[in-house]
């Protein structure tokens, strides 16, 4: 049995976008961060965060990271409707000037 059973879930809205549910944090990241460099640098990639339930500094350090990546390849990762938790933690970050939300 899995010490830290997954409580995300990542689901491909197109061959660009992601519908992320539950909870981003040191356990899912990881999860997280696999699903976004799947999809590769060739692009604009979407992350629909509406059903987040909790993010903490791991998942943040997960967007921030593959923010950067997309960034150095000509790119956005952009962040749609955003849940309150997600959208608390960006604010008191002060990343809100720096990440692409919609």
């Amino acid at each position: 049995m899995d010490a830290h059973p997954s409580r995300i879930v990542v689901n491909a809205r197109s061959s660009r976008a992601l519908s992320i549910a539950g909870v981003i944090d040191a356990h899912t990241a990881p999860d997280l961060l696999t699903e976004i460099e799947a999809l590769g640098t060739d692009g604009d990639v979407e992350l629909h965060m509406g059903a987040v339930d909790f993010i903490d500094s791991s998942g943040l350090r997960t967007i921030v990271a593959s923010h950067h990546a997309l960034d150095e390849h000509g790119h956005k990762l952009v962040l749609l409707e955003i849940s309150e938790s997600v959208k608390r933690l960006i604010e008191i970050t002060g990343l809100e000037d720096h990440l692409h939300l919609t």
